[in-house]
């Protein structure tokens, strides 16, 4: 087996060629691309892996398992990555042996600009300020320019035919109109291009459409003739809590964005939306359906529908909350919806289309998805794949523009990764990409790899066949999703991927539990994604759900919002205005007082019962806190002895005035013990203030990187060392909440901790779910007592305690930051949290 990147290219079968590395326009090749084929496969991907265990693995993980391939990199195709030398020798060989004998080839142009940065984007996007900075556009497009001399030298690319070109980003009509015009002129004298023949296809805003309509006209004039526009949701709350607003906040840029579209002449307009969004506990609705239905009255010729892909976003961290039958409800749903409309696609593929013979796509997309046509893709992180090599230009990773300008000033090809293939691996990038259109062309797949798909994959084909997942259409040549695949799209996909991934997801921990076992509910005819009840009902939803009227049906698009944002208002006044200070019981003392604090967090929790709470006033920046006064006093004539500092949905180090209210209550409650419950972050920047407590509970998930960031929603974890080394003076206690994806790390989660030194611990399920997960650790143990409730175990001089929050009784006293003052223990009992009960009696 070849094992490194030098053997992969057969001892660099080029270098005998005359390559000279000092000028790309005096290269010259003899030797024959078509000589070229795939990489020997690793050990990894020779391996074989039973269909039932890898469609259970891929419905599991069913936000990873999609058309992206390859999945874990950095495991699964980095023996097969070409070594970056100083020459490029290596790296040219490989382009050209890809490349270099094709008739017809297409290309994908990135523009990495944006106007904002979506909390959804997967994409590589420079900081706005840069997009928006008309030097860093200049210097960009001309780096562009040059990565495109570069292949045209080294592919002879004046002989290809171009088949497909996509401009695509980030948002290239964020750029000037002379820039692409210039680059359109670019491409065609690099290649053989007809744009009669090839629809050129770029994206666009619903914002920029609306406001530079010379653009749009630009675009038509130049021979464009595609323009997709990403407007992903008609819901303005949802879009502004996704940094969208500026793109699509009123009704009026998105019918001024399509009449501008339409006056420019294009009668190929496609809109994308996007579905798989987190659902906020204090609605009772789902927008999906509403937006669907004010696209299709927008008319536009398709529509195509993503489904949020979480890794890589700022909302990877919510993955998680997103269940398998939210998105197959929202999927299905809208292609009825579509479908009644006129607009149809294939079972399973994304895009519909009201054209009839039209797949709704730009020609770049339907050929690289169904006949699987290489490309090249130029510019920052673009990505190029032919049949035998895949690879990521400079920027993928970073984002960085810098890198990618600097490689290609210095005449060099900017290639981050590039990887000369297995065939195992070619063809789960090829299979993958087609899942886009929910099936494989069986022709288009012979035709690469000059082996059937049925004869690589024997027993994936019957599973799915067998199984009513897949139908295998003889006459169209195509093994197609029905929509029972289409729900089980991860497991489905998986059976394709190469046996490295394979046994990647296999091995992944985390991922969705399903009721049922997805294949034996298959065999009994049963649905295979079948929930595991959700008792985590929130707590604004289960306040309402009594003596409510009928909701009102969905505004249309052209509503005002106004209406809706008096009626917050009035919440918002009445809320505030509600006390409950005649209801406290101050007979007797309190076990503690909360003081809380409500506002941005640093963290991003999925399972923080802030998302359960109504949100109070932010008070993160009030110098004086809201009833302070009355709370100490009470404090004082209930004589409780301790006060915790905590927060509803933020972390309490982020109080602007936290060591002068520190201050405060030690001067006017000189005896009482006052604790912090953080998440550490702030704890070495504020170590002055955070040794002036007498004890803190810091919240850790995980010691695991990965598994930390999935619970925390941010990658930087708490310096547990230094803050018990500088703060030795302060009793740590660590909390730690249960869930799927951290349950079996816990027996590791207590040594680490008592190699810290740590001598506390609190393992709290998720309020209000009643899921116990087994934890292994405490079988053959026996309490050494019990606190309110709850059983301490003791682990050589660690007590932990197996916390079962919401079932937990007791009395505190509450300071919310809205003045607000309650003596419930559990917060969600709390009579400003109740206030829709209030409002409606």
């Amino acid at each position: 087996m070849l094992s490194t990147a030098g053997h992969h290219l057969s001892h660099r079968f080029l270098k005998s060629t005359a390559i000279s590395t000092l000028k790309f326009h005096s290269l010259s090749i003899s030797t024959e691309s078509s000589s070229f084929t795939w990489q020997q496969p690793t050990e990894d991907d020779q391996k074989q892996y039973a269909a039932d265990d890898v469609f259970r693995a891929g419905m599991r993980h069913h936000h990873i398992c999609n058309t992206a391939f390859p999945i874990a990199h950095n495991t699964t195709i980095r023996p097969y990555r070409v070594k970056r030398l100083r020459d490029q020798q290596d790296i040219q060989a490989a382009y050209y042996g890809a490349y270099g004998s094709l008739p017809e080839m297409m290309l994908y142009a990135h523009v990495p600009f944006c106007q904002t940065r979506c909390q959804f984007c997967e994409y590589t996007v420079v900081n706005p300020k840069q997009g928006k900075n008309v030097d860093i556009q200049t210097n960009y497009f001309s780096a562009l320019y040059t990565e495109l001399d570069m292949y045209a030298n080294l592919l002879n690319t004046k002989a290809k035919k171009l088949v497909g070109f996509d401009i695509g980003g980030g948002t290239p009509s964020m750029a000037k109109i002379e820039h692409i015009q210039k680059l359109m002129k670019h491409v065609e004298s690099k290649f053989q291009t007809n744009w009669n023949l090839t629809e050129v296809s770029i994206e666009t805003t619903p914002k920029i459409a609306a406001a530079e309509p010379e653009k749009m006209k630009a675009y038509y004039d130049m021979g464009i003739r595609r323009i997709s526009m990403g407007l992903q949701t008609t819901d303005f709350r949802q879009a502004k809590d996704m940094n969208r607003d500026d793109a699509n906040a009123s009704t009026d840029y998105i019918y001024q964005a399509v009449t501008n579209i339409r006056n420019a002449g294009f009668k190929s307009f496609n809109i994308d939306l996007m579905y798989g969004f987190p659902l906020r506990a204090s609605r009772t609705d789902d927008p999906w359906l509403k937006t669907v239905q004010d696209t299709i009255d927008l008319q536009p010729e398709h529509i195509t529908l993503y489904r949020m892909r979480y890794k890589g976003t700022l909302m990877a961290h919510l993955a998680d909350r997103v269940k398998l039958d939210q998105i197959n409800r929202q999927e299905g749903q809208s292609r009825q919806l579509l479908n009644q409309s006129n607009y149809i696609g294939l079972t399973g593929k994304n895009t519909f289309s009201r054209v009839q013979g039209n797949s709704g796509c730009s020609d770049y997309l339907d050929k690289r998805v169904r006949k699987a046509i290489p490309y090249i893709g130029i510019g920052l992180g673009a990505q190029s794949f032919s049949h035998h090599t895949l690879s990521y230009n400079l920027g993928a990773v970073t984002k960085k523009l810098q890198q990618y300008i600097r490689s290609v000033e210095l005449n060099r090809i900017p290639v981050q990764d590039l990887y000369h293939l297995s065939r195992e691996a070619a063809i789960a990038k090829m299979a993958s990409v087609s899942f886009y259109y929910g099936g494989i062309d069986l022709i288009a797949f012979e035709d690469c790899f000059k082996t059937s798909l049925q004869e690589l994959f024997p027993t994936e084909f019957k599973f799915v066949t067998d199984h009513g997942l897949m139908i295998y259409n003889q006459d169209e040549q195509r093994l197609q999703m029905t929509s029972l695949g289409k729900q089980c799209f991860g497991g489905v996909v998986a059976l394709f991927y190469s046996p490295a991934v394979k046994n990647h997801i296999l091995h992944l921990q985390g991922g969705e539990q399903f009721l049922v076992d997805p294949v034996q509910a298959l065999k009994e005819g049963q649905s295979p994604f079948q929930p595991i009840p959700d008792t985590t009902i929130p707590v604004r939803r289960r306040a309402a759900a009594t003596n409510v009227p009928e909701p009102k049906p969905p505004a249309s698009l052209t509503t005002s919002t106004l209406t809706l944002q008096q009626s917050q208002q009035s919440l918002n006044q009445i809320r505030r205005s509600f006390s409950s200070l005649a209801r406290v019981d101050t007979s007797k003392p309190f076990e503690f007082g909360n003081i809380l604090f409500s506002g941005s967090c640093n963290q991003k929790c999925p399972f923080c019962i802030g998302h359960q709470l109504l949100e109070t006033p932010n008070n993160l920046r009030k110098e004086t806190l809201e009833n302070l006064d009355e709370f100490i006093s009470l404090m004082k004539k209930t004589q409780t002895s301790k006060i915790i500092l905590t927060g509803t949905r933020t972390d309490p180090q982020l109080y602007k005035y936290e060591e002068k209210l520190v201050n405060r209550l030690r001067q006017d409650l000189p005896n009482v013990h006052i604790s912090l419950h953080t998440n550490g972050l702030l704890a070495i920047p504020k170590m002055k203030t955070f040794r002036m407590y007498d004890s803190c509970t810091i919240s850790v998930n995980s010691f695991h990187p990965t598994t930390y960031y999935k619970l925390h929603g941010v990658k930087q974890m708490p310096n547990l060392k230094a803050i018990l080394r500088e703060a030795s003076n302060v009793p740590i206690k660590l909390s730690c909440v249960l869930t799927e994806d951290n349950v079996y790390q816990i027996e590791e989660y207590l040594q680490i901790a008592k190699q810290l030194g740590i001598r506390r611990i609190a393992l709290r399920h998720i309020y209000g779910d009643d899921r116990r997960w087994p934890i292994q650790a405490f079988q053959n143990k026996q309490p050494v007592k019990y606190h309110q409730n709850n059983p301490v175990y003791d682990f050589d001089g660690l007590q932990v305690t197996h916390w079962i929050f919401d079932k937990t009784s007791g009395r505190s006293l509450n300071l919310f930051s809205d003045g607000t003052l309650s003596d419930e223990y559990l917060l969600t009992n709390s009579p400003n949290q109740s206030i829709v009960e209030h409002i409606n009696s």
